[in-house]
């Protein structure tokens, strides 16, 4: 029975992400026609294949001196985001320079805006984060931008490295585990938004973080067993509060360990995890009804106003920007959430027309950029030339990082066929089913919310996992 769900799921996953990587392709962001992307997808496959053979036969250097390689590039992966960011880094604006200066005025016992944190209230915990990473700065007499930075880049390099240890976990040889850093380390958007520690660039390293932690725990140890459960619960709730996407792979991974392996002593552990979860769920929203914001009862923004944003034009912001101001202005929420319904109601029949579902697609999926644009928006920037949509080589840039983008959608719908002819559930099976139930629930997920690019960002790390695992079934012809 479950290898017939597994089954199931696999020729949905065919369906729905070949469906949205034929849109994507023949729709790409800056006009970039097919043929061109392709190439370039083509380009990476290759430059790919040729690491995977060199490594393949490195095999046994790359195991005796394992650490001190895994040591060499997280240095350099470090340096390198960290001298990007410094370099790159733009003024905070919108949304994330809100944050910014709120949490440097928190700190100092300024006023802080409290009506954008009744309005958005998955920032708040943000904001509390921030100014806990700047205080120590703040204390020493500096304002601490560049804490926010060393931090944001220690999240994305340790992101990197619980990657490699899942691999591990889940007894992948060592020159895929290698190969699964260089993709990570080719992904551009990483250098152009690492500086700015925005709800996305605070979930990268939440999307994994939880599933190392349970992976790793063989419950020899029973107090550290019981620390993983507490870590697993606060970070899931974090992820949570953060940015709703981060909570995904933590689903998706419960739907996996059902269907592989169920059994009493999993859904034990399960149950475990959802109670530390609840736990912690209860402890933030103790915390949220303590502050300011939450007393702003009217100024609240409904659920139902993100789906509703996403039902006309293109999904975004841009073409639902006078609805989205009006909302905002309504007086009472329970005037929102009817002002949103009625919305809502008036574009249902647009929201499942084909032509909606295909800008949509788009809007969301056809740019490797993932929120580039968005941070690196300042023509002054040295990166703006090569970083912005909007530069002199942008158009370059968006193709490189596109054309990899579009050849791991490629690879996760090709594992979905081998799944299909192998019919097995062995430890790297079963983490390309869970890489690819996490990106599924992630792409549907979109289809019906508010639509932006930058939200493909935190799952960086699952394109990485579903990209080498089947790029090893691939190249192996393990059929």
């Amino acid at each position: 029975m479950n290898k017939k769900l597994i089954s199931v799921f696999e020729w949905l996953n065919i369906l729905f992400m070949g469906t949205i990587l034929v849109v994507s392709v023949t729709g790409t962001y800056h006009h970039i026609a097919w043929y061109k992307v392709s190439f370039v997808s083509v380009i990476w496959f290759i430059c790919f294949l040729v690491t995977f053979l060199v490594f393949k036969k490195s095999e046994a250097f790359l195991t005796k001196h394992k650490t001190l390689l895994l040591g060499g590039y997280l240095f350099l992966l470090f340096s390198a985001l960290s001298a990007a960011s410094i370099l790159f880094a733009n003024p905070p604006t919108n949304d994330y320079g809100e944050v910014y200066e709120s949490s440097l005025n928190l700190i100092a016992g300024k006023e802080v805006n409290w009506s954008y944190y009744a309005m958005f209230k998955n920032n708040y915990l943000l904001l509390l984060l921030m100014a806990l990473i700047r205080l120590p700065a703040y204390l020493a007499g500096f304002e601490g931008t560049y804490s926010i930075i060393i931090f944001s880049v220690l999240c994305a390099t340790t992101t990197a490295l619980l990657i490699f240890k899942i691999m591990e976990h889940f007894r992948f040889p060592i020159y895929l585990c290698f190969l699964s850093l260089v993709i990570y380390a080719l992904f551009l958007p990483l250098y152009g938004c690492t500086y700015a520690f925005y709800s996305d660039q605070a979930t990268i390293m939440l999307t994994v973080l939880p599933i190392y932690l349970i992976v790793s725990d063989s419950g020899d140890n029973k107090w550290l067993s019981v620390i993983k459960i507490i870590l697993v619960g606060l970070f899931a709730c974090m992820a949570f509060w953060l940015k709703a996407t981060a909570l995904i792979p933590i689903i998706a991974f419960t739907i996996v360990k059902l269907l592989t392996s169920f059994n009493r002593r999993t859904l034990f552990r399960i149950l475990t995890y959802f109670c530390a979860f609840i736990c912690f769920w209860i402890i933030y929203e103790l915390i949220w009804r303590a502050s300011p914001a939450y007393k702003m009862t009217d100024m609240h923004v409904p659920i139902i106003h993100w789906i509703a944003l996403g039902s006309h034009g293109h999904g975004d912001w841009d073409d639902n920007a006078d609805y989205a101001y009006e909302l905002l202005a309504t007086p009472t929420i329970e005037a929102k959430k009817e002002f949103a319904y009625s919305y809502l109601r008036r574009n249902l029949n647009e929201m499942f027309s084909v032509t909606h579902i295909v800008s949509k697609m788009r809007h969301n999926f056809a740019a490797g950029f993932m929120g580039l644009s968005t941070y690196i928006y300042e023509p002054d920037s040295p990166a703006f030339p090569f970083l912005s949509a909007y530069g002199t080589y942008g158009g370059y840039t968006m193709m490189l990082a596109t054309g990899m983008y579009y050849l791991l959608l490629l690879l996760n719908i090709l594992g979905s066929v081998i799944s299909i002819i192998r019919q097995r559930t062995d430890n790297q099976n079963i983490l390309g089913l869970f890489a690819r139930i996490s990106l599924f629930g992630l792409f549907l997920f979109l289809m019906f919310w508010e639509a932006n690019n930058r939200q493909l960002y935190n799952h960086i790390p699952l394109l990485v996992l579903t990209g080498t695992a089947t790029f090893a079934q691939f190249c192996t012809f393990e059929l």
